[in-house]
């Protein structure tokens, strides 16, 4: 089975849990000598995760006149003249146009630009994934609550399969012994000092109540991995920005460090499709409290600390309590006994096997 993947998430996500899942996957076929190919743009990438890729130049398929618009690139189809039937597979809800012998699969990571994208957004974006939806032989969902989204939102046809196929979490997270990291960092990391925080703060990941956490708790620090603090962010933390330590940029080495000596992972999130970090914060040893909402339930498992509304009182003496030996370690061990059920070879297997049923 010949296997073309369109790798326009790297030019579009820089980070984030598709541009992990779309590495991933791409290494392991790699990997394991799939016959696959990858339709790029003709220029030097700066993405993190398609670098690592390593990808042998005869295994790059060149569109040679790519769109200076990043937009226009995005909506504009593939195009791929290909007589010998193959599986084609976009990162990113692209149509395939020059080709007719082919069977094509889309994952479908969650559907937040229905709950919250402006609607000049959602109507964009729901027009690509919608119409690749609807085109495929074969659709992925990461998680039963993106599946319940989609026979919501755009339900698939009778002649379609549909797998779900969980996201994984990379072998970089483990516990290790307390260590420091001063001499890289300009702070210093002690051992049940702080909260972490990881990831995007758009409105829905409602990082305001992680600023009112530390508001109502003189006694917390934070750690914040993401990009810089925005004038907005700052006027509303105020004075509380003594105990926040913001690093952008982090490795997954680095990042283990973190979850390892935080005194809890806080995950305040309305939606995700899946959550990564949870699985990740779970498998370094690091306490989760998160919001009990939409995939959180599902992925957490009772291996996390889920809070039903956002409230900055009940959720510090949930932190406070944590401080005790026999609960946090109760929920350490649940949390890393529940996430060896998610692996990116896991994931990536089933999705190989996908690919074989819808062929």
């Amino acid at each position: 089975m010949k296997i073309i993947y369109d790798n326009i998430i790297y030019s579009k996500l820089s980070q984030g849990g598709i541009s992990n899942y779309w590495f991933e996957l791409s290494r392991f076929l790699l990997k394991n000598n799939e016959n696959i190919y990858f339709y790029e743009n003709n220029e030097t990438s700066t993405n993190f995760h398609r670098n690592l890729l390593e990808i042998p130049e005869n295994k790059i398929i060149h569109n040679a006149n790519p769109s200076k618009s990043s937009i226009l690139n995005r909506m504009s189809s593939v195009k791929i003249n290909e007589s010998d039937k193959f599986l084609y597979h976009s990162s990113y809800y692209r149509p395939l146009s020059g080709s007719k012998n082919y069977s094509e699969v889309t994952t479908v990571h969650d559907f937040t630009h229905n709950f919250y994208a402006p609607i000049h957004k959602k109507m964009v974006h729901n027009l690509l994934k919608h119409q690749s939806i609807k085109r495929s032989k074969g659709i992925i969902c990461i998680s039963n609550n993106t599946y319940k989204d989609l026979l919501n939102f755009c339900p698939p046809k009778k002649n379609q399969k549909v797998a779900i196929i969980n996201n994984g979490v990379s072998d970089d997270f483990f516990v290790i012994q307390p260590s420091k990291i001063e001499s890289k960092f300009k702070f210093s990391i002690e051992k049940n000092t702080y909260i972490l925080y990881v990831g995007s703060r758009e409105n829905y990941k409602n990082f305001n109540f992680v600023i009112e956490l530390l508001k109502s708790n003189s006694d917390l620090k934070l750690i914040v991995v993401g990009k810089a603090l925005t004038q907005k962010e700052l006027k509303i933390i105020g004075e509380t920005k003594i105990r926040i330590n913001l690093v952008s940029n982090v490795c997954n080495q680095d990042l283990n460090i973190f979850y390892n000596n935080a005194l809890a992972f806080i995950y305040p999130s309305s939606y995700e499709g899946f959550g990564i970090p949870i699985i990740e914060s779970m498998k370094a040893g690091c306490p989760v409290i998160a919001l009990n909402a939409s995939s959180i339930p599902e992925v957490a498992g009772d291996a996390g600390i889920l809070i039903d509304k956002l409230d900055p009182i009940l959720t510090n003496k949930i932190i406070k309590k944590l401080t005790q030996n026999d609960f946090r370690d109760e929920f350490i061990e649940k949390g890393i006994i529940h996430s060896k059920k998610f692996s990116w070879d896991k994931c990536c297997n089933e999705t190989l096997d996908f690919y074989n049923e819808v062929f």
